[in-house]
């Protein structure tokens, strides 16, 4: 007998179902996708217990008529494409025919839909992919999709989901993305008996953004749009931070093709450079673009999800987004960041504004880039007269030797005498500290070397290596716990949606890491204590950035994997930061804990910590080798 076999249709089905569907969020989308295909005007969806017993979708739209209601339903059946030619035009969100029959075969699914020009309506019952029942009714004009007992045939990959909060808070950041680009179109979501997101219709993308965002964000945004000439058929439209910021919106970033919320790291690249000089460095805009493009410029089908889009002319679709923002930041008069002149930048008395090197500078009219350019280097009358300028006698030398000392810059020992030896020789590093340097980094002496510490993530990589130990020793030991410090007045927190529910599945882990965290309503949170090794942190910000990780991680993330997106939140938000300054011992202590303990050279995210210098590095950049 053959070893080749044509599958059931209900096998295809199902298999065709474990790409489509992946969890209650995915029928959430493919549902939404198709109610605003239909041109509706609302859509309300309805949830309970995380959309595994319940997801509702109920719209306004044009509905599907009653010899159509169950074809439907069969695999490739589609209105929205019907020949090759076709795939150079979608602009509708769904085009695939796979989603229905897909969702059916693992549900039990109920269709109630009337079409204009129709007097009565049609529900046909389907369960795991057979029609069950097919009957006229009376309803309003539109659809009404139910579905239930999600994966109630295919158990292993039912037991696969997560808990009702963490699929909840899938399902809305879904319905958060798409309510974001239609505006136009009133949405309501409810789980169980709450409402969570009610968004009438509104005529501006910024109105839409206040709705769901809230002033906090858009606030201090500008609304910019153009028609490209250079890519056919591109405009582009953005919702963008105005500088300078108040706060950092990495997590506030919106990128939308022809409508369709997408990733796309050739398009974030194309925002950040064109803010490039408007922002300091680490400041992460607010943006919110829509690219509306001829679909046969562009590949929607990369992915199942249909989250990654391939451009033709990637360049050209780059330049014309980066040149739009950069030129609405120039003409709203928002100046670019000053940089200091070639004459300021070995002064310790000026402000270091990070000099670029793109591109070539000038000292005194003359060319100055990586190397030396013909007529210009030491011998050069150029920098003979730089030279004397700067010749200073013993007591200028003196003068200026104490004036770099008392810089707030440079926070040493107030005299030499105080800095202390090297430690005695054995198995621990040599350390002396020397300096700590635009109240950012510190210089230390280590081992004979020159080395210069990032103070920030050097701390953080401290106390991820000491939570781990405790949460290891801990797993040992019954009786081993975390210090609390109980909160004075307990700190509200208020979240999304997504990050709530998020929030709402790791209560129980955060309390076992010295976090006692209580819901206060369905968005609303109140810290009562905080681990001691941390309790000056802040709170508000650490819990944004967590639930926003931990979203990120999906249904595939390893088990231990949301410890550590803990502790390593819990260390960023918990050491020293930028531009705080230290006192010398606060600075010997922490080089101390750092390379006495022989940990990695990267923070938990991947960071340096330390760069080293030798006598003969530092011989080799001087030309004295």
């Amino acid at each position: 007998m053959g070893k080749i076999k044509v599958l059931s249709t209900e096998l295809s089905n199902k298999i065709a179902a474990g790409e489509v569907v992946e969890r209650p969020a995915s029928v959430v989308k493919e549902l939404l996708e198709n109610a605003i295909d239909a041109k509706s005007r609302r859509i309300f969806v309805s949830v309970e217990e995380g959309g595994i017993r319940l997801i509702k979708v109920v719209d306004d739209g044009e509905g599907i008529s009653r010899d159509e209601a169950a074809l439907a339903f069969k695999r490739h059946a589609t209105s929205k494409i019907s020949g090759e030619q076709d795939l150079n035009a979608i602009f509708t969100l769904g085009f695939r025919g796979e989603a229905l029959p897909s969702i059916a075969s693992i549900s039990k699914i109920a269709l109630v839909s009337q079409c204009d020009g129709e007097s009565e309506g049609t529900e046909i019952l389907i369960e795991g992919g057979s029609v069950k029942s097919s009957k006229t009714v009376g309803c309003s004009r539109g659809a009404t999709f139910e579905v239930r007992d999600l994966f109630y045939n295919v158990p292993a990959r039912r037991k696969f989901l997560k808990s009702r909060q963490t699929e909840m808070g899938h399902i809305s950041r879904i319905f958060f993305q798409l309510a974001l680009a239609h505006f136009k179109i009133h949405f309501k979501l409810t789980h169980g008996s709450r409402l969570l997101i009610d968004t009438p219709a509104c005529s501006t993308a910024k109105e839409r953004a206040f709705q769901l965002l809230g002033a906090k964000v858009t606030a201090d945004t500008m609304m910019v749009s153009e028609d490209s000439f250079v890519v056919k058929g591109l405009g582009i439209k953005a919702l963008i931070s105005r500088p300078p910021l108040k706060r950092n919106f990495k997590k506030e970033q919106y990128i939308y093709v022809n409508e369709r919320p997408i990733k796309s790291a050739l398009l974030t690249r194309a925002v950040y450079d064109a803010y490039q000089s408007f922002l300091m460095k680490g400041e992460e805009p607010f943006f919110l673009l829509f690219l509306k493009i001829d679909p046969a410029e562009v590949d929607v089908n990369v992915h199942p999800t249909k989250m990654e889009v391939r451009f033709r002319n990637t360049n050209q679709v780059y330049q014309a987004v980066r040149q739009m923002i950069r030129s609405a930041l120039s003409s709203a008069g928002i100046s670019p960041l000053t940089k200091s002149s070639p004459e300021e930048w070995g002064d310790p008395r000026k402000k270091y504004t990070n000099p670029s090197f793109d591109a070539p500078h000038t000292i005194e009219g003359k060319a100055l880039a990586a190397g030396w350019p013909d007529g210009v280097g030491p011998k050069d009358p150029v920098f003979q007269v730089r030279e004397k300028s700067r010749a200073y006698n013993v007591a200028d030398e003196t003068r200026y030797k104490a004036e770099f000392f008392q810089n707030p810059l440079f926070q040493t020992g107030e005299n030499e005498a105080e800095w202390p030896a090297l430690e005695t020789p054995g198995t621990v590093s040599l350390i002396r500290p020397l300096a700590q340097v635009y109240g950012t980094f510190l210089l230390a002496e280590i081992d004979g070397e020159l080395a210069i510490v990032d103070q920030h993530t050097a701390h953080e990589r401290i106390l991820y290596e000491q939570f781990l130990n405790a949460w290891e020793q801990r797993n040992t030991n019954e009786e081993a716990g975390v210090e609390m410090q109980v909160l004075l007045i307990p700190q509200q927190i208020d979240l999304s949606l997504p990050q709530s529910a998020i929030l709402q599945g790791q209560i129980g882990l955060l309390e076992s890491m010295g976090f006692k965290i209580e819901p206060f309503g369905e968005t609303t949170f109140l810290v009562r204590e905080l681990p001691a090794l941390i309790a000056k942190m802040d709170v508000v910000s650490f819990l944004n950035e967590l639930t926003e990780d931990l979203i990120e991680l999906g249904v595939s993330s390893k088990a231990e994997q949301p410890i550590r997106t803990i502790m390593a939140s819990m260390a960023c938000h918990g050491a020293v930061r930028a531009h705080q300054s230290l006192s010398f011992p606060e600075i010997k202590t922490l080089l101390e804990q750092y390379f006495e303990r022989k940990t990695p050279p990267t923070c938990p995210h991947g960071r340096p910590i330390v760069m080293r210098y030798s006598l003969l590095d530092l011989e080799k950049m001087f030309r004295r080798k």
